[in-house]
């Protein structure tokens, strides 16, 4: 099997779950044969009223299927 990877950005106003699970529903939408995820940094933006924006860097393995002929 080969896998490959991509590192995406997740964000929520709610939580930090809620920003990885944005990333992984994004991605599922053009990634097929999502095998595995990773959480890298998680960071979080203050808006001007105070209100927190919170963003996850996202790691997620997909496997790429051989060609049949």
């Amino acid at each position: 099997m080969v896998y490959k990877y991509i590192d995406i950005v997740g964000t929520s106003s709610t939580d930090i779950t809620d920003a990885i699970n944005n990333a992984f529903q994004e991605a599922s939408k053009t990634v097929k044969n999502i095998k595995w995820g990773e959480l890298g940094r998680i960071t979080f933006r203050v808006e001007g009223s105070g209100k927190l924006e919170y963003q996850t860097e996202v790691r997620i393995g997909f496997e790429i299927l051989k060609e049949h002929k």
